[in-house]
């Protein structure tokens, strides 16, 4: 249901695309870069063929703009969301399946009050980023001001990666604003707050009723402001002297961008300039931020960062003898290791299949710019080194389906796509124990 979903809405936005009546040329567009575009958008990602302002008109952008939006929210959550205001009763069986792109934990409470949090919440974040950046974009494009800061703030917020601001000439993302601390804050709290999820939001506004802390929620706190600093310092560090990029910028700016970057690389993909200009440690650095993501039950993509602490505190308990993995004086179930390391085994070779697949389309293609681009889809962060816009037909469908494949999680694909049987009689089977030599 969850990739039948997302298909439908994909080519539903790829065909109003592709009509006269989003272009500002006012003619048909290529099908496949509308497609590609529309996955774009709703799998949240913002990596582009067409220019969003220079290319489509306001109808195009709108399009696009509805698109980041349900897909940022997840349409399943939209939909149970509208039924709820239209008073039609849903089954358990129904809100389970529209929360199962949030997490098991979030039907903790009722349904109707689950889904009137997460939308009703959205929405108010977004106005409010959009109220701010309004006090900057109107002044400086008047009218459009406005829209440019909707749009802008739907887009922080959901981690997609589109901006607007192409609309000044030589603009390159938002490489006209690092000098402004009012519009990097305001993005670097939205995108923080939609990569952290809706279960931490929720558990931060009842704190002072529960008065403690979901162990998800302080895992997820913890490694969102370690990636966030260490992203930040190495980026300061290796940038500080490149000219194409930090160098020019007085102390104050360079700190403000690196801290946006390492914001942005998990996984909202706003530039601050080109990135074919970043020095070659600073692009794996971000490729690593951007394969590992944000929070679970958020708007960002990647592995997540819950799935690389559970990896590295298995590997700790393994290092200490342990059989189970502990963390923060908690011992971890065992179906969540096994989650764990099937995410990143699946993501790993989904991220192979396509980098190599693309390789076979388009010869010539730079090896480098073709692995930070596909990382770039999978992850749904939206950085791009121009390497998708030089891609023929069929590596922009490797692009479409990876883009895909990362925004519904690789394990929930997998698992929607293969039949699977009932188990329960196997568990009242007494196997014989296997053991096999490991390192």
């Amino acid at each position: 249901m969850l990739v039948l979903g997302f298909s439908i809405i994909i080519l539903t936005g790829a065909t109003l695309l592709f009509l006269p009546i989003s272009s500002k040329s006012g003619q048909f567009s290529s099908f496949i870069d509308c497609l590609f575009t529309a996955t774009s958008a709703t799998c949240v990602t913002g990596i582009t063929v067409l220019d969003t302002f220079n290319y489509f008109n306001g109808f195009g952008q709108g399009v696009i703009l509805a698109l980041i939006q349900v897909g940022g929210l997840g349409f399943l959550t939209l939909v149970t969301f509208i039924n709820l205001i239209l008073g039609k009763k849903l089954g358990w069986s129904t809100v389970k399946i529209a929360a199962s792109d949030l997490t098991d934990n979030a039907l903790e409470t009722t349904p109707k009050r689950l889904f009137y949090e997460i939308v009703l919440y959205s929405f108010a974040i977004e106005f409010v980023g959009a109220v701010i950046l309004s006090f900057v974009f109107v002044p400086d494009f008047g009218a459009l001001g406005i829209f440019e800061a909707i749009f802008l703030s739907v887009s922080a917020f959901c981690n997609a990666g589109f901006d607007l601001l192409t609309a000044t000439p030589g603009a390159v993302g938002l490489s006209e604003y690092t000098n402004n601390p009012l519009v990097m804050i305001t993005l670097i709290v939205l995108i923080t707050t939609g990569g952290l999820g809706f279960i931490v939001w929720r558990n931060i506004r009842h704190y002072s009723k529960a008065k403690r802390l979901l162990l998800h929620t302080k895992l997820v706190l913890i490694m969102a402001a370690v990636m966030l600093l260490v992203g930040a310092a190495i980026i300061f560090i290796v940038e500080f002297s490149n000219q194409d990029t930090l160098g020019q910028m007085p102390v104050g700016e360079k700190i403000l961008t690196s801290i946006f970057l390492s914001a942005s690389s998990r996984t909202a993909g706003f530039p601050c300039f080109d990135m074919n200009d970043l020095m070659p440690f600073t692009k794996i650095i971000i490729t690593i931020l951007m394969f590992i993501g944000a929070a679970p039950a958020s708007t960002a993509g990647g592995i997540k960062i819950t799935t690389v602490a559970l990896v590295v505190c298995t590997v700790i308990s393994v290092l200490k003898g342990r059989e189970d993995t502990y963390l923060m004086g908690h011992r971890i179930k065992r179906d969540a290791i096994y989650k764990t390391f099937t995410v990143i085994v699946l993501s790993l070779t989904l991220i192979a299949v396509s980098f190599t697949g693309i390789l076979m389309c388009c010869e010539g293609m730079s090896l480098q710019k073709t692995i930070f681009e596909v990382v770039s889809a999978f992850s749904t962060t939206g950085f791009s080194v121009g390497a998708s816009a030089e891609m023929n037909v069929p590596a922009k469908l490797i692009m479409v389906f990876t883009m895909l494949a990362g925004r519904i999680g690789p394990v929930t694909l997998m698992t929607s796509l293969i039949i699977r049987k009932n188990h329960n009689s196997d568990k009242n089977r007494i196997l014989p124990e296997g053991n096999i030599l490991v390192g």
